[in-house]
């Protein structure tokens, strides 16, 4: 079903131009050395509505392999629920034991509303650094035991987060992105799963200022963050804030050109320590050594690498 948009619709600022299918579909000549960050938002989410079926068309690269998904019979929910969403068991087995989850994708097209959000990349699909970050925290549950566990841009399902939640026994768990289509549906999936402490999610905004009484976590996790380079002070400064002073951050990105090393550069400068490493998971890395065989795999851009973070 083809889906269009008027102007008026979108609400555009015409300093910015968008690239869709590798052609320019506006610009002003005048305003093209401004800042180019609306583009970059949109041209994801461009190759989303040009074939929101079609996820090859979006990634190539769509995973590592690492997790199953096995498509649900429609649960009895509330019917409102049912008919916009599409239920998925996502498995991972570490070690011999399976962990799964009960997922909901959104079935409706994108809304005007949705693309002005926040910043609704989350909602396009499961991003291989959410799959690694989800594969590790299944692997290291005895990181999160007594622990009060943040989760910063989760996304439409926030899955390292509800996985830490069902199985690792923390304290409790709060999941979060900034765009609230993602926490509508993470909403309803905490609905319809089972979990072993106190779990929530809300929408956070890494630019706003955190509350003077705002809780403080042991562990927070975040998967593919900071590809946005106008964004990535606000998440250091939000990783900054919510972190307890003895408290470990678990970010998981692609090195992606300079992007990780510059948040790593940013990070340090707030005070903050960070340790990168490469291969911290043997499954993961074989899954790596077996993709570098596939023309379209790209290290640079698909393999996620893990930094640690504390405070000095």
């Amino acid at each position: 079903m083809r889906t269009t948009f008027s102007m008026d619709q979108l609400e555009l600022d015409l300093s910015y131009g968008i690239e869709f299918g590798g052609i320019r579909l506006f610009d002003s000549s005048a305003t093209r050395d401004k800042k180019n960050v609306a583009r970059r938002r949109w041209a994801i989410l461009a190759n989303a509505l040009k074939k929101s079926t079609d996820e090859t068309s979006v990634r190539r690269i769509s995973s590592f392999a690492l997790l199953s998904t096995r498509q649900l019979t429609a649960p009895q929910y509330d019917k409102a629920q049912v008919s916009k969403r599409t239920w998925f068991e996502y498995s991972l087995k570490v070690n011999g034991r399976a962990y799964s989850l009960h997922v909901a994708h959104r079935d409706r097209a994108f809304s005007a509303e949705d693309l002005m959000g926040f910043n609704n990349t989350g909602n396009v699909c499961i991003w291989p650094s959410e799959e690694a970050l989800s594969y590790y925290a299944c692997s290291n549950l005895n990181l999160f035991d007594s622990r009060r566990v943040l989760e910063l841009g989760g996304g439409l399902s926030c899955l390292a987060g509800l996985y830490i939640a069902k199985y690792g026994n923390p304290k409790g768990v709060l999941v979060t992105d900034g765009n609230k289509t993602s926490i509508e549906n993470v909403r309803v999936i905490l609905q319809h799963n089972e979990f072993v402490c106190p779990t929530d999610c809300a929408v956070l905004k890494w630019g706003e200022p955190p509350s003077h009484a705002h809780e403080q976590y042991d562990i927070i996790i975040s998967a593919d963050c900071l590809f946005f380079d106008e964004a990535r002070a606000d998440f250091v400064n939000c990783l900054n804030a919510y972190l307890a002073r003895d408290g470990l951050a678990l970010v998981m990105a692609p090195q992606r050109g300079s992007t990780l090393n510059n948040f790593i550069r940013q990070s340090e400068a707030t005070g903050l320590l960070c340790d990168k490493i490469v291969n911290y998971n043997q499954a993961i890395w074989d899954k790596r050594a077996a993709l570098m065989e596939n023309r379209d795999y790209v290290d640079d851009v698909h393999y996620p690498i893990l930094i640690q973070v504390t405070k000095a």
